[in-house]
């Protein structure tokens, strides 16, 4: 049975600052990268799929979709977008002919670095006069939610 979404327990109120947080930092910096995607020629949706097509090596279509928590159909489309555009060239796989998998081209390479160097200056810009130690912590942090979100390994909460 489905619980109501007024029946399931409120998340901490930190843990709903830090989603806060995260999602508000993440729309600030993809607001700012804009011009940069456009000046690339690529929507936000084709550089998340220009993005797991370069992280996740030679995966099929299907992996990327479910990355990108997309149909595989609207992946599809910006697949064929970026193929178009010279950015991404589908092969069969070596091991399973059946399989088409994805890589990027020497220039979706280039796009990606030059998309991502952009996303660093401006989070940089943004860090500038942050003190080195509250960017350490902030870095550890991360890297530990992103370890257990991974590992999809919780430890129990204290006082639970």
């Amino acid at each position: 049975m489905v619980a109501a979404l007024s029946e399931l327990p409120r998340p901490d109120p930190a843990v709903e600052e830090l989603v806060g947080s995260v999602h508000g930092i993440l729309q600030s910096v993809l607001h700012r990268v804009h011009p940069a995607l456009e000046a690339e020629r690529i929507s936000m949706g084709q550089f998340w799929a220009l993005h797991f097509v370069a992280s996740l090596g030679s995966k099929g279509l299907s992996t990327v979709a479910r990355y990108l928590a997309l149909s595989a159909p609207s992946v599809c489309a910006k697949v064929d977008e970026l193929e178009a555009a010279g950015l991404v060239v589908r092969h069969r796989a070596e091991r399973d002919r059946r399989i088409v998998e994805l890589r990027l081209t020497p220039k979706g390479r280039k796009v990606e670095a030059r998309l991502w160097e952009e996303i660093a200056t401006v989070v940089g810009r943004a860090a500038d006069d942050v003190p080195r130690d509250d960017l350490a912590t902030a870095v550890r942090v991360f890297q530990d939610l992103r370890a257990r979100l991974d590992g999809a390994t919780v430890p129990p909460r204290s006082g639970a």
